[in-house]
C-alpha cells in the first residue's frame, strides 16, 4: 500500500489521466526512456574510427596481475536483448556477462552485422573521448588490431565493423584477450555458442524475441528502481533520491503516466505515445494542457507554455499548469518533446504550493539536459563529451 503522502499526490495527479484525449486512437508506444539504456555502451556503427584526439601514455589498467593470472571466469551467465533508439525504433541487440574479476564483457550487434565489444572496468577513471590501440585475440589464433574508445570513465568500447570471422571465433572460442602496449585482459568464453546465436536471432527478428538470459541466479529488479536510461536522465538533471511509485493498483486506462516516481515532496511521471504523421508539438502540448485544465475541480486554472525550440534531434517545449483541488493548490511543471520519429513525450512533476520551486527546477534542468543531448546524442557520438549535469535539484527544504 502507498503511504498517505504518496496517495494524496497521486489522487491529484490522476487529472493527467484524461490529458491523452488529444491523441485518441494514437498507437501506444513501448516506453522508451529519453536516453535509452544501451547496455552501457554505444550501438555498433559502420563509420570509420576517427584518429585519436590525444596520445595516451598507456592504456587503462584492466586488472591487477597479482590477483589473477588466468582468464577471468564468467560468474553465472549472460543477459541482454534488444535496444531501441530515441524514436522507439529497433536499433540493435546486446548481451553482457559479469566476470569474477569484477569486469563486464559486452557484445552488441546491429542489422548490418556490425559488432561492438565492450569492457566495463569498475573504478576506472578513463579520460572521455581518448582512444587506445588494442589487439583482440581469440584462442591465440585470430587477431584483430583495433582502437578502443572510452565513452564513459569506467568502460572501453572496441568497434569492429562487420566481421563474421571474428563473431564466429567468439562463438566457438575458449578465450578472448584484449591487449595493449601496457595491459592485458583475458576472458574465458563460456556459453557464447548459444548466447551469440541468440543475439543474432534477436537482430534478425528486429528484437521481437524474449529477453536473453542464461543466468541461473536471477537478480530481482528493485521495485523502486527506474529503467536505467530514465534514471540516467534524471540524474543528469541533478535529481537525487528518486523512488519509483507503483501504478499496479490503477487500471491501465486510468493511469496518469506510463511510469511514475517520487522526488522528496513532489511526484513525477512520463508518458510517451506515437502520434500521427504531421502532428505538431504546438498542437500536442496545447491539447494536453487544455485537457488538464478541464480536470481542475475549483477556481480558474492557469497555464503557461514556452516558445517551441527546434533543436537538431527534437522539438522541445516547457510549461506549467496551476489549479485548485480539494487537497489545495496544485502546480504541475511540464516538459514536452517530439522526435523526428513521431514519438511524443511528456515529463511532468507536480507539487503543492510550498514546493513549486523544486518542481520548476527539475523541469528546467531536464530541458537543459535534453538540449545538450539533442546536439550530441550519446548513441551516435560515443566519443563526445557527456553533457554536464546542471545544478542538483535539492529535495530538502532550507
Amino acid at each position: 500500500m502507498l503511504d498517505k503522502a504518496v496517495a494524496a499526490a497521486l489522487s491529484s495527479l490522476l487529472l493527467l489521466g484524461a490529458a491523452a484525449a488529444h491523441a485518441d486512437g494514437a498507437q501506444v508506444a513501448e516506453l522508451v526512456p529519453v536516453n535509452p539504456p544501451t547496455m552501457y555502451y554505444p550501438a555498433p556503427s559502420s563509420g570509420p574510427a576517427p584518429a585519436p584526439r590525444t596520445v595516451a601514455p598507456s592504456a587503462p589498467a584492466a586488472a591487477d596481475p597479482t590477483e589473477k593470472t588466468g582468464p577471468a571466469e564468467l560468474e553465472d551467465g549472460w543477459e541482454g536483448g534488444p535496444s531501441r533508439d530515441r524514436d522507439g525504433k529497433f536499433a540493435y541487440c546486446a548481451i553482457e556477462g559479469r566476470f569474477d574479476t569484477g569486469h563486464v564483457l559486452m557484445i552488441a550487434r546491429n542489422v548490418k552485422g556490425e559488432v561492438n565489444l565492450g569492457m566495463g572496468i569498475p573504478g576506472a577513471e578513463l579520460p572521455n573521448g581518448e582512444q587506445w590501440k588494442v589487439k583482440v585475440v581469440v584462442d591465440g589464433k585470430l587477431t584483430r588490431e583495433r582502437r578502443a574508445l572510452a565513452p564513459k570513465p569506467d568502460m572501453l568500447v572496441i568497434p569492429n565493423g562487420k566481421d563474421e570471422e571474428l563473431y564466429t571465433a567468439l562463438m566457438n572460442g575458449k578465450e578472448v584477450v584484449f591487449a595493449s602496449d601496457a595491459d592485458r585482459m583475458a576472458f574465458a568464453l563460456k556459453g557464447t555458442k548459444k548466447v551469440l546465436t541468440d543475439l543474432k536471432t534477436c537482430v534478425d527478428k528486429a528484437g521481437a524475441v524474449p529477453p536473453i538470459d542464461t543466468r541461473t541466479k536471477k537478480v530481482a529488479t528493485r521495485p523502486d528502481a527506474l529503467p536505467e536510461g530514465l534514471a540516467d536522465l534524471l540524474k543528469a538533471a541533478g535529481v537525487r533520491d528518486v523512488k519509483r511509485v507503483s501504478l499496479e493498483n490503477v487500471p491501465k486506462g486510468e493511469r496518469p503516466a506510463d511510469m511514475a516516481w517520487r522526488i522528496g515532496p513532489i511526484v513525477g511521471g512520463i508518458r510517451e505515445r506515437l502520434v500521427e504523421e504531421g502532428s505538431k508539438l504546438e498542437d500536442l502540448s496545447a491539447g494536453y494542457v487544455d485537457a488538464m485544465k478541464k480536470r481542475c475541480e475549483g477556481g480558474e486554472p492557469t497555464a503557461s507554455l514556452s516558445a517551441i525550440e527546434d533543436l537538431p534531434g527534437l522539438m522541445l517545449r516547457t510549461g506549467s499548469v496551476d489549479c485548485a483541488l480539494k487537497e489545495g493548490k496544485m502546480h504541475v511543471s511540464l516538459t514536452f518533446f517530439l522526435s523526428p520519429g513521431r514519438l511524443f513525450t511528456i515529463l511532468f512533476h507536480e507539487a503543492q504550493e510550498a514546493d513549486i520551486g523544486l518542481a520548476d527546477k527539475v523541469r528546467d534542468n531536464l530541458a537543459e539536459v535534453l538540449r545538450r543531448l539533442a546536439v550530441n546524442p550519446p548513441s551516435t557520438q560515443p566519443s563526445a563529451q557527456a553533457p554536464a549535469s546542471p545544478a542538483p535539484a535539492q529535495t530538502g527544504k532550507p
